[in-house]
Order: C-alpha cells, then sequence, then structure tokens
C-alpha cells in the first residue's frame, strides 16, 4: 500500500482521505466492485462521501495507473486494484468476476501486425465452477 501512496505523490497526486480510503478498501480485492458498492462500504465509515467522490477518485487512481476499470459486465463497470494486464471471466448465474491467469503471447511482443499495444482486456463469459456446484450443471 506504502508504494502505491508513494508511485502517487510522485505523480503529484493530492492524496485526500477518500483517495486513501478507496485504495485501502480496494487493497487485496478480488471481487472486482463496482462504484456503488465502494461507495456502500465506504459511507459506513465516512458517511459525508458521496458517490461522485468515489468516483471520482477511482477515475484519478486509474489515470495514474493504479487500478484498472473493467467493462466485462453489461451493466456496471468494476474496478480491479490489479493494473497488470490480465483476462477476466464473468459467471452469468453469480455475477461474478474472476481474474484469469493467462499468458498472453500478443501482450508480451508488444505490437500485433505493426500496431504498439499499450492495454488490454480480455474477457470471458460464462459459469462459474462454484455455481455449477451449486447447480448441479456439469457442462
Amino acid at each position: 500500500m506504502e508504494e502505491k501512496l508513494n508511485r502517487l505523490r510522485k505523480q503529484g497526486i493530492v492524496l485526500t482521505l477518500q483517495r486513501i480510503a478507496v485504495l485501502e478498501f480496494l487493497e487485496g480485492k478480488t471481487t472486482h466492485p463496482t462504484v456503488e458498492e465502494i461507495y456502500d462500504n465506504l459511507k459506513k465509515k465516512y458517511p459525508t462521501v458521496s458517490p461522485a467522490t468515489v468516483y471520482n477518485s477511482l477515475e484519478v487512481l486509474k489515470q495514474a495507473g493504479e487500478i484498472q476499470s473493467l467493462t466485462i459486465r453489461k451493466d456496471k463497470v468494476c474496478f480491479d486494484p490489479d493494473p497488470r494486464p490480465h483476462h477476466h471471466f464473468f459467471c452469468k448465474k453469480c455475477k461474478g468476476v474472476i481474474d484469469v491467469g493467462i499468458n498472453c503471447p500478443v501482450l508480451k511482443r508488444g505490437h500485433l501486425d505493426g500496431h504498439k499495444i499499450e492495454e488490454m482486456q480480455a474477457y470471458f463469459y460464462g459459469i462459474c465452477s462454484n455455481c455449477m456446484k451449486k447447480g448441479g450443471d456439469k457442462r
């Protein structure tokens, strides 16, 4: 966490209480929460925080390269505290978002058909193993 704060300071980003609270909430999370989920959690500890402040804090952290936003869900944007390029899986049943550890050979090359790759997001959709166990679906 301290490393992230130092990187933000070096970029000249003001470390407001709200930005630090958002970073602390996201730290170590693998659930990829939405703005609403982050706001609902933070308002318990910080009752004066607004959804706009949470959204703006997330945008600053994203632009600084400390988090990434995911458009894997059709209805809401999710946030990932791991800014490194990696794939995600979306469960259509429980709506969970799961990190997928696949090495992308194209990303390693850094280019595709002469185009420079600067960012990558790949999404898989289906039913997660937990939902398949619960529903007896062994497909």
